[in-house]
């Protein structure tokens, strides 16, 4: 037979059950009151990529949640200075949570293009490097406080990466005769960078006049120094009966030629990170003939 308990035992529970009820209640609430704001600091900036036309780098940040709860990352903003000038400036949205007590990492990747810097920044045409800093803030959705943001600056140097410029500087006669003539052409290429190239294969096609004087590739490995020139050499065959007397005519004269030279050079780095690329290019303008 099922006993019921009496009206005080039951009262008894009762008033243990509310005030367990309590005292769970007041500790969430002052686990509430007690909310603080997460940290953050650079760890680092990575470069992860490199070539001629720009860099791609990556800010991480170490975030650390001091707090009993989970907390929410709604996003941060960045402020990316080149030689104390504002270059680069936006914000992401980025939902991310950081465990309670625990650590979180948050990367802000940027992506910079050496000619917008170049465009922007004239005298640093001529400079290897330059100095940068990034001003970031993350904001979070924190229970009591809402919306904070945590301010993050660090700063370095950056390096900066030249195109190699080609050009056309000389052609001369080694040899001529009455059917035809034999040519050299001297390709200047010149590196302005701080690290090395080589060489690897060089196509080609020289017109004068809007006729093919020569075409082909090289292959021959050819170190281009740091800061050097490179003079390469290209042979030019000239057969008047098939060319004609024209161009015999144009060998004979004084003026300098018009002519186009285009191609493409394939280059390897001595910075792995840039590795190998290939430099298109495609000139015109006149050259003296030397004899």
């Amino acid at each position: 037979m099922r006993r019921i308990k009496s009206g005080k035992t039951l009262v008894l529970q009762l008033s243990g059950c509310v005030l367990a009820g309590m005292i769970s209640g007041c500790s969430f609430f002052q686990q509430m009151a007690q909310i603080q704001k997460p940290t953050a600091d650079a760890a680092g900036v990575r470069l992860t990529g490199l070539g001629l036309e720009g860099v791609d780098l990556v800010l991480d940040l170490n975030v650390t949640n001091p707090n009993p709860l989970a907390v929410r990352l709604a996003g941060f903003d960045y402020d990316l200075s080149l030689d104390a000038a504002s270059f680069l400036k936006g914000n992401q949205r980025q939902p991310l949570s950081i465990p309670a007590q625990g650590t979180g990492r948050v990367e802000i990747p940027f992506s910079l293009n050496f000619r917008e810097i170049y465009q922007t920044y004239q005298s640093l045409r001529n400079s290897d490097s330059v100095d940068y800093a990034i001003s970031a803030g993350l904001t979070f959705d924190l229970p009591v406080i809402g919306a904070t943001r945590i301010p993050v600056r660090t700063s370095g140097r950056l390096p900066l990466v030249k195109i190699p410029k080609i050009s056309v500087s000389g052609l001369r006669i080694a040899k001529m005769g009455f059917t035809g003539a034999d040519l050299e052409l001297d390709v200047m290429v010149d590196n302005p960078n701080t690290f090395s190239f080589m060489l690897g294969a060089f196509d080609y096609d020289f017109r004068v006049n809007g006729l093919s004087w020569a075409r082909g590739k090289s292959e021959k490995g050819v170190d281009i120094r740091e800061k050097g020139k490179q003079t390469l050499q290209i042979p030019i065959s000239l057969d008047f009966l098939q060319m004609g007397q024209a161009v015999a005519g144009l060998l004979r004269g004084d003026d300098a030629l018009e002519y186009q030279f285009g191609g493409g050079l394939d280059l390897q780095s001595s910075v792995p990170l840039i590795g190998k690329v290939q430099l298109p290019f495609d000139l015109a303008g006149t050259v003296p003939l030397m004899k």
